[in-house]
């Protein structure tokens, strides 16, 4: 209950999802490694580790109805990126050989 003069905002539940996982790719290519089919606006704090592969990596960020990536990492082979990232509901790996690696995400969204 709001008794100031102030306005206030209604209470809102907040929740924190983490996911992680290893990722393949056997040849050149994409794979959507998260997608969110709960709300559409999220935010996102994770990594993106690059273990084997001999091209980069490249880490895109998507909002459906958003026709480019709102957000891009490139990631070197052995190499890894954090990230926090905004209002998207996709995430796609691309490379241009197999590789492998690991993802984690910590996902916020409101009820």
């Amino acid at each position: 209950m709001c008794n100031t003069s102030l306005s206030c905002c209604t209470d809102k539940i907040t929740v924190q999802d983490k996911v992680c996982t290893n990722w393949a790719l056997a040849a050149a290519g994409t794979q959507t490694i998260y997608t969110d089919n709960i709300s559409q606006i999220i935010n996102g704090t994770g990594y993106v580790k690059y273990e084997t592969g001999t091209g980069n990596l490249t880490v895109n960020f998507f909002r459906t109805g958003v026709v480019a990536a709102i957000e891009t990492i490139v990631v070197p082979p052995g190499g890894s990126a954090s990230f926090t990232v905004a209002r998207f509901n996709t995430i796609t790996l691309t490379t241009t050989a197999a590789a492998q690696g690991e993802f984690c995400i910590t996902v916020r969204y409101n009820l």
